[in-house]
């Protein structure tokens, strides 16, 4: 049989009721066993359904068991939800004055040494009945009932529900002993803590690289800095400490003052270390290019600190390549876009590297070691000049064309050969490049014309007015980060740029001689033609230039394709032209193909005598 002891649940946490309100202002001594023993009046004029009152019967009035504790839905058995036994069922503490003190009486009641509080916002809400508010120990009681406290819970919700957590051992057996973990390595990654029996982690608040090389001497290591903790994966388990601030001179990280407010942290703020392998200065601040199409150029790297890493390309420029080639053994150097070399791993060492350009070594240059905007797609990279002497400065040659007067243009500079990128390479600047050559004239091959090059990009933005002797007197820039190797312009240089016997006609690759591929003789080589606007009339006047009296146009599907130069493009003859070369035209054939040759068919008679007459 139930227990008829009982509490009220104020109206706002029951359901409104409908029908009759019959009862107002009960009063009852305690001793009646009937309500309507009690005095009460029924005038519930000033009542509404929201003013309806509830109750809460306790199953059991027995001491036993009574006040028991529990700690449910948490991370381990040790820490989560605090939860009470109480009149014959278990329910949950209001976090109203909940402190540290009352958090170690329930600990300490559970049999664990000693514990904290676990704020409400980071343990689940509960169910059902919350007992207790208002909680206040003193820290020597035996039971968390024996501390002072109230059943008043109107002003509170379960996900005010306070938390607990205890721990698993209060010795001082390898007390704040520390682990790096989940690191690239070893030597760096998320820092832990052994505290109060269990591993756990620090919050980044004001932690400092004063901090980190406490934890790494700590650990052995020489030094060390903190790692951001966007760059250490998320721990689990307990937050130990927060607000850590070491002097330096720490020999153990829990001689440093800190504080155990964790309620503002989260795992994503899990500080990070990474230890320095070594502290000698030996090697310190040597260089090496790594992963690069040559030797000489390629992802820069520096030995710092006892290891490998890589540089942040923030405000490295060309003057900083320089002082890095140099120290490396060559001549100059210039700076290679991030996104030209390859992603390095590790530590990023250095941000922000400015040299004056008179430095013998990178560390001599100003720099800081704040990489958190740092990712390793931002690593630099840099190209060392073989040879910094002028000599062959600027030679030119030509290669892999259909003919050695045509294909991709190549530059020797710095004592290597690289390419140029078709970024505004225009005509004139084709021009000075095959006079350079030896030519008489010549035209820019667009870079789709071309076989892609390899190597270095020498050069961008060539801008010749067409008077030049030499392709460096041209204006230019070294920023080829918009270029990539299927930019490389080619030139086609003439051979001739004699009039002589130029426009001359020829009928190739027919079934008989008057009829095949047109070709012109142009700029002392022969070419084809293409077919775009090419009508009767221009075929008309091309085989009378050959010697006929008239002709037709052959469409470029029937007749062979031809190679090397196409010459002309878009042809358009009023039929009173002697010569082809009198027409009106354009040597743009940008838009052709030798799939477009247009051919002719030339007649041999054009008399009309014998016209119609069948053998």
């Amino acid at each position: 049989m139930l227990d008829l002891s009982g509490l009220m649940i104020p109206a706002h946490k029951v359901d409104d009721g409908i029908g009759t309100i019959w009862l107002n202002n009960v009063n009852c001594s305690g001793s009646e066993s009937e309500l309507l023993n009690c005095t009460f009046n029924t005038d519930a004029s000033n009542c509404r359904h929201y003013g309806d009152v509830g109750i809460h019967c306790f199953l059991n009035c027995s001491t036993k068991d009574e006040g028991g504790l529990r700690i449910t839905e948490g991370l381990a058995e040790n820490q989560g939800r605090l939860e009470v036994y109480y009149k014959g069922e278990w329910g949950t503490v209001c976090d109203n004055q909940f402190a540290n003190v009352d958090a170690k009486v329930a600990c300490k009641q559970l049999g664990y040494c000693s514990g904290l509080m676990i704020p409400a916002h980071k343990v689940e809400d509960g169910l059902g009945t919350i007992w207790l508010n208002n909680v206040n120990c003193s820290g020597s009681e035996s039971e968390l009932l024996n501390c002072t406290f109230n059943t008043d819970a109107s002003n509170c919700r379960h996900y005010g529900d306070v938390g607990i957590h205890c721990f698993l051992n209060c010795s001082q057996d390898g007390e704040g002993g520390l682990r790096i973990s989940e690191g690239f390595a070893g030597n760096q990654g998320r820092l832990d803590i052994y505290h109060k029996g269990e591993w756990g982690t620090l919050c980044d608040d004001k932690f400092e690289n004063v901090d980190a090389e406490v934890a790494c001497r700590q650990l052995g290591y020489c030094s060390g800095l903190k790692l951001p903790s966007d760059k250490v994966n998320d721990g689990i388990g307990t937050i130990w400490l927060n607000n850590v601030n070491c002097s330096g001179s720490e020999s153990n990280l829990l001689y440093c003052t800190y504080n155990y407010d964790t309620s503002r942290c989260r795992h994503y703020h899990d500080v990070g270390i990474h230890c320095f392998l070594n502290c000698s200065t030996e090697n310190e601040g040597d260089l090496r290019i790594t992963e690069g199409f040559a030797g000489k150029q390629g992802r820069l790297e520096i030995y710092y600190k006892g290891e490998w890493g890589t540089l942040c390309d923030n405000q490295f420029e060309n003057g900083d390549a320089e002082v890095a080639c140099r120290q490396l053994g060559y001549c100059s150097g210039l700076q290679l876009p991030s996104n030209k070399v390859n992603d390095g791993m590790g530590t990023i060492w250095f941000n922000n590297v400015n040299c004056v350009g008179s430095e013998s070594n990178l560390l001599n240059c100003t720099y800081n070691q704040d990489i958190s905007p740092c990712r390793h797609y931002h690593d630099v990279g840099i190209h060392c000049f073989l040879n910094c002497s002028i000599e062959a400065e600027g030679d030119l040659r030509i290669i892999k064309g259909y003919a050695e007067n045509q294909g991709r243009l190549e530059i020797k500079y710095k004592g290597e050969w690289g390419t140029v990128c078709d970024n505004q390479f225009e005509n004139d600047d084709a021009k000075v490049a095959c006079r350079q050559l030896g030519y008489c004239s010549g035209l820019m091959l667009p870079a789709d014309k071309v076989d892609d090059g390899v190597g270095t990009i020498w050069f961008n933005h060539l801008n010749c007015s067409g008077a030049e002797g030499n392709l460096l007197n041209c204006t230019y820039n070294h920023d080829i980060s918009p270029c990539r190797h299927y930019h490389d312009v080619g030139v086609h240089c003439f051979l001739n740029c004699s009039t002589e016997n130029e426009g001359n006609l020829r009928i190739t690759d027919g079934v008989t001689e008057n009829q095949g591929r047109l070709e012109t003789y142009y700029k002392g080589e022969w070419g084809t033609v293409c077919d775009n606007q090419f009508q009767n009339v221009d075929a008309e006047v091309a085989c009378r230039q050959l010697g006929y009296c008239s002709g037709q146009m052959i469409p470029a599907i029937r007749v062979n394709d031809g190679q090397g130069t196409i010459w002309l493009n878009d042809v358009n003859c009023s039929g009173s032209e002697r010569k082809l070369l009198n027409c009106t035209y354009t040597t743009d054939t940008s838009n052709c193909r030798h799939s477009e040759d247009v051919g002719i068919h030339c007649f041999l008679i054009c008399s009309t005598e014998d016209e119609g007459n069948i053998l």
